[in-house]
Parts: structure tokens; sequence; C-alpha cells
């Protein structure tokens, strides 16, 4: 494995995702990357300060959930009969109808992981600067690598914008406020996946309980 400055990290064993190639090493210095020996694609990007863009994301993303969950995302019209559309109560009216595993999957993938998501990784990295905090936040990796597959905040606006293509020819369709929070939410879900460092946390967890030892 390839470091371009001369640091010594913790290190450990992971495995090329490319080639399968069995590697020792740790984390790149800040700004830097990894690239495997053999096929020389990137094994870890270690950007700038990525714990507090990860930060400033997660405390985004929750201030945009608020408007996204209660304001209309699309307003439809046809002649004096007008509906509003929430997150909200686009779930109640799938449970109304029946659709009790429709309902309960659109509220856990559209709502619940989201916010689920967003306080999860506000928890992670501003959990990770305390000591007293690593059991916890050991778990609560644990439990984002679960729940992020699952945030499919791009699916339900694709099905939104299906619904306004396909209306718009029988009635009168508006897009409201909430759309437009819920469009700036999830770019800000995507980002803050791409800008949040796991290793890095796993990396200070393990310096971290590794001095423990040593003072022990």
């Amino acid at each position: 494995m390839e470091q371009v400055r001369n640091e010594k990290p913790i290190p450990w064993q992971r495995a090329c995702h490319e080639c399968d190639l069995l590697l020792t090493g740790g984390l790149a210095p800040p700004g830097q990357k990894l690239v495997c020996p053999r096929c020389r694609c990137t094994l870890h990007r270690n950007a700038n300060h990525s714990i507090y863009f990860t930060i400033a994301l997660s405390l985004t993303g929750l201030l945009l959930f608020i408007p996204s969950a209660s304001l209309p995302l699309l307003k439809f019209s046809l002649f004096s009969f007008g509906a509003e559309n929430t997150l909200m109560n686009g779930v109640h009216s799938l449970f109304k109808a029946g659709y009790f595993w429709l309902a309960s999957l659109v509220l856990f993938c559209s709502v619940l992981t989201p916010l689920g998501k967003f306080l999860l990784l506000l928890f992670i990295c501003c959990g990770s600067t305390w000591s007293l905090l690593d059991h916890w936040v050991s778990y609560a990796v644990r439990w984002y690598q679960h729940i992020k597959e699952w945030g499919m905040l791009d699916v339900y606006m694709l099905g939104i914008l299906v619904a306004l293509i396909k209306l718009r020819d029988l009635g009168k369709m508006d897009v409201e406020p909430g759309l437009y929070c819920f469009g700036a939410m999830m770019l800000v879900a995507n980002l803050s996946s791409l800008s949040f460092d796991q290793g890095a946390i796993w990396h200070r967890l393990a310096y971290r309980r590794a001095s423990r030892e040593t003072r022990a």
C-alpha cells in the first residue's frame, strides 16, 4: 500500500476491493489517498476536515427535514377539487386505504431512515471527540452501516416526478415549498454520505484504545 507522507497510523489488514490483495496499513494523511500497489485503485481518500463537514451537513439535513416533512410537496386541483400532498399525509393515506406494509415501508424509507441517518452522523462525529463515548460511537457506526442503504430519498423523488408528469394531463399540478426543501435534503443526505469518513472514526477510536492499553 502506498502512502504519500511518512506517518505511522495504527495498522490493520484489509483486502483491496478490486483485486483482493491483502494489505496492511492505516489511513491516508489529510488531503492524501492510499493506492493499491497492484491494481492502482484508491483504497482510502482522507479529505481535509471531513468530520466537520459531516457535522455541518448533518445539522443542515436536520433543519431541512422539518419543512420537508410538514410542508406540502405538490398541490393537485381539478375544477373545484384540490388536495395537497405531504410526506406524512401520504403515509396516512396508505394506512387508511389498508396498505399497511406499503405504508410502513414508505414511512421507514422516506421519514425514519433519513432522520436516523442525520442523527447518527451527528452523534458519531461529535461523540468521537470524547473518549467516554467510544463504546456508544462504535455501536452508532454499526447501526449507520445497516440503515444507510434504506434511506431511499432519490426513489421517493423519482415517484414525485412521475406523479407530477402523469397527473399534469388530468388537472393542475403546483409545486409547493416542501418539494424544494425535500430536494435540498436529498442533496445534503448524499453529500453527508460522501463526506463521512468511517475509517477516520475507527482509527480515532483505535488510537485512544491503544493509548489506554499502553498507559495500563
